[in-house]
C-alpha cells in the first residue's frame, strides 16, 4: 500500500458548542420599548427566573401586541453556561427557541468573554503619544509667538492710548475755553446794546431817542423819551408786550433770546 496518498491533518478541531439550555416564559408588559421591558424585568428577575438573578442572564424578544400591552418571549440562561471554553470569544452568544409557534433569537452578553479591546488600543498607543507631543508642541509654539508679539506691540499700544488720550483732552479745553469765550460775548453788555440798536435801526431808519440803557446777562431795556410810541415799535421788533399796569417811562426790553 503506497504511503504517498495519505494526509496528516495535524490542525485541532474547533470545540464543538455547547448545547444551552435556555428557560423561557411569556410576559405581557405595558410598554412597547424594550429598555423599558429590559428595566421592568431586572427588577423582577428574582421573581421570574427560578435561579437567583445573580446567577443568570436575561434576553428579552418581543413576539405581538396585544389590546395596548406587548407580549415578550423571556429567555433565562445560567451564567455558568457561558464560560464554555468554545464561547470565550464571541460577546454575544445567540440562542434559537420556539415560543409560543414562533422561533425566537435569544441574545445574551457573554459576561467572561476576553476583552481584546485594551490590546488593540496598546498598539496604536505610541503613535497617539507622538500625536499628543506635536499638538502639545505647535500649542506651544503658538504661545511663545504670542507672548512676543505681545511684548513688541505694548509700547505701541501704549503710546497711541497716549496719544488718543492727549487728543481727547486738548478737544475738551478747547471746547470749554470755547463755550467760555462766547459765554463773555453773550454778556457783554456792549455787544448787547450794538444787537438792540441794529434791530431797532432795521425796523426804525431814523431811529429813536435813547434817555437810558440797563444791560445785564438776562436782557437789555432800553428807556426812550416821552412821548415816543412804544407799542408799535415793540410789535415791529416782534418783542414781548410789557406787562400791564407797569409805572414808568416808556421802555423796550431785549430778552436774551433776541440778543444773545
Amino acid at each position: 500500500m503506497p504511503f504517498d496518498d495519505l494526509a496528516l491533518d495535524l490542525t485541532p478541531a474547533p470545540p464543538s458548542r455547547p448545547e444551552l439550555e435556555v428557560m423561557t416564559r411569556v410576559l405581557r408588559l405595558p410598554t412597547r420599548s424594550v429598555r423599558q421591558a429590559r428595566a421592568i424585568v431586572r427588577l423582577q428577575l428574582d421573581r421570574l427566573s427560578p435561579l437567583p438573578a445573580a446567577d443568570t442572564v436575561f434576553d428579552l424578544a418581543p413576539l405581538r401586541s396585544d389590546a395596548g400591552e406587548t407580549v415578550y418571549a423571556l429567555g433565562v440562561l445560567r451564567r455558568s453556561a457561558l464560560a464554555d471554553p468554545a464561547l470565550s470569544d464571541q460577546r454575544t452568544v445567540v440562542v434559537t427557541k420556539t415560543v409560543e409557534g414562533q422561533a425566537v433569537a435569544f441574545r445574551f452578553r457573554n459576561p467572561g468573554v476576553i476583552d481584546d479591546r485594551e490590546a488593540r488600543w496598546l498598539k496604536h498607543a505610541p503613535k497617539l503619544a507622538l500625536v499628543c507631543l506635536g499638538l502639545a508642541a505647535v500649542a506651544l509654539a503658538g504661545q511663545l509667538r504670542a507672548e512676543q508679539w505681545r511684548d513688541r506691540r505694548l509700547p505701541e499700544i501704549a503710546a497711541a492710548q497716549r496719544l488718543e488720550t492727549r487728543q481727547v483732552r486738548l478737544s475738551g479745553q478747547r471746547a470749554a475755553a470755547r463755550a467760555e469765550w462766547a459765554s463773555l460775548e453773550r454778556t457783554d453788555a456792549a455787544t448787547r446794546y450794538l444787537c438792540a440798536a441794529g434791530r431797532i435801526a432795521a425796523v426804525r431808519p431814523g431811529g429813536v431817542a435813547v434817555t437810558g440803557v440797563i444791560a445785564d446777562p438776562r436782557r437789555v431795556t432800553l428807556a426812550l423819551a416821552p412821548g415816543t410810541e412804544v407799542a408799535p415799535l415793540i410789535d415791529a421788533l416782534g418783542l414781548p408786550a410789557p406787562a400791564a399796569g407797569s409805572a414808568g417811562p416808556a421802555a423796550v426790553v431785549f430778552p436774551s433770546e433776541v440778543c444773545a
